[in-house]
Formats: C-alpha cells, sequence, structure tokens
C-alpha cells in the first residue's frame, strides 16, 4: 500500500556546471549565493533537507538541466552508513577494492541500495564499478591522488541498451551528459560481465530512482499523479487558478 508525504529532502552527488547550478538555485530557493555555493562544494551532500513538496518542480528542473546526480527521498534523511554495511557481500570483493571503497564518502550512497560491486577499468584507470537502485558509479584512486574521484551515470541519463564491446571484458553503456552523447567502454573481468549487465538493466527495471508525484487541487478536485518528470509544472491549477498542493507517494 502505498504512503503519501508532504516534505522531500535531495542528495546531490555531483553536476556537470557548478556555477550554473548556483545561479539557478538562488533564484528558487532564495538563499545567498554564498550559502548554496558553500552547500555545493561538499558535494555529496543534502542540498535540501524536508522541503515543501509543493514547489518540488522548479527545483527539480533545475537540477536536471545542468544534469546533476541526485537521489530525493520522501521526508527526511536516513543516518550515513559505511558501504561494509550498506553491501552485503561487502566482505566478499578483493581486499583492494574494499581499502579503495572504504574511503568513499558516506553521503555518496545516502537514499540507494548497493547491489552489485565488481573490479573495472576506465579510461586506463583501474577501481570499482557499482551498481546502485539509482545510478552506475565508476570509482578508482589515479596513483598519487590521497582522495577517490567518482563518475555518476544515473539510469535517468541511459540511452539505449547495454552491449558488450568487440573484446569479451568490454561492456559499453549510452547515456547523455551535458556534454552529449556518451559511449563509454569499462573492461571487466570475463566472469563478470555478464552479470554486471543482468545487475544494471534490472536496477534500471525497477524503477526505484523515479520519484512519482501527487498533484490535487482541494478547490476543484482535479487530480493526477506522474512521475516528477512528467508533473504539471504549473504551481496553480489550470482548472480553477487555486494553488496545487503536491505529495510524493511511495
Amino acid at each position: 500500500m502505498s504512503s503519501e508525504h508532504k516534505y522531500y529532502s535531495v542528495i546531490i552527488k555531483g553536476c556537470y556546471n557548478q556555477e550554473n547550478l548556483e545561479r539557478s538555485l538562488e533564484k528558487i530557493l532564495l538563499r545567498g549565493r554564498l550559502a548554496i555555493k558553500m552547500a555545493l562544494n561538499t558535494m555529496p551532500c543534502v542540498i535540501i533537507y524536508k522541503g515543501n513538496v509543493d514547489t518540488i518542480i522548479p527545483i527539480f528542473k533545475a537540477l536536471i538541466t545542468e544534469y546533476a546526480a541526485i537521489t530525493i527521498l520522501a521526508d527526511g534523511v536516513p543516518p550515513t552508513l559505511p558501504i561494509a554495511k550498506k553491501y552485503r557481500d561487502f566482505s566478499h570483493i578483493s581486499p583492494e577494492l574494499q581499502a579503495l571503497l572504504v574511503d568513499v564518502p558516506e553521503n555518496l550512497w545516502l537514499g540507494e541500495a548497493i547491489h552489485r560491486i565488481i573490479p573495472a577499468s576506465f579510461l586506463d584507470e583501474t577501481g570499482a564499478l557499482v551498481v546502485s537502485s539509482h545510478a552506475i558509479y565508476f570509482i578508482d584512486k589515479p596513483a598519487g591522488n590521497t582522495k577517490c574521484r567518482w563518475l555518476i551515470i544515473p539510469y535517468e541519463q541511459l540511452n539505449g541498451s547495454l552491449n558488450l564491446g568487440e573484446q569479451e571484458t568490454q561492456l559499453i553503456i549510452h547515456h547523455q551528459d551535458a556534454a552529449g552523447q556518451q559511449n563509454d567502454v569499462f573492461t571487466i573481468p570475463q566472469e563478470f560481465v555478464a552479470s554486471a549487465k543482468t545487475s544494471i538493466e534490472q536496477a534500471k527495471l525497477a524503477e526505484r530512482y523515479l520519484i512519482k508525484i501527487k498533484t490535487h487541487c482541494i478547490t476543484c478536485g482535479y487530480r493526477s499523479e506522474n512521475t516528477i518528470a512528467h508533473a504539471p509544472t504549473e504551481l496553480h491549477c489550470q482548472h480553477c487558478g487555486k494553488p496545487y498542493q503536491r505529495t510524493i507517494t511511495v
């Protein structure tokens, strides 16, 4: 049985153009530019905590326009957990991957379930391919670096099927970002290629990353329920002109 929530929180994991996002959020959130900049500088971070769902549409549009990787949660934010507790098979991955992943900020996984972690290489760097409920992550730490870095491919940005490359160890992920169409080639040990592809396809099909919004006008009774990307963008009812009320359904 679904439940409805009047408040939401947004965890932002990354974005393509931070300056553009700062300008957009400054206008929408009516906060000082410096405060927004300081928050975004700490990504991954909670950018909105328990906002009213009635205001969610323009904020969501601003984030998606800048290809931000986000997780939207109903109500508040759960406590952070180390990845060793979020991924039940953590003890079964290699010691090298364990050492790499324990250095990743725990906020990166906030609001997500981790389905699979496998060794992989991308652009001549070795690391971990992490399949979550909301996105595909590639985590690495180049030689000489003290901090991890990550590439995030949200499922909303996938366009087309996953393909195997000319070599049996290649998985090609097609997605759209601010720079245009990307066809990223990940090299994965042959014994993991098929299961990695299946895990990504199943996670996308489960649609846990999609947020459903119920829009209601208490004056004329108009109702609709859509994913957030397709919910009415107007603040007021097109039928009677009164303000909409919105809830997240989960």
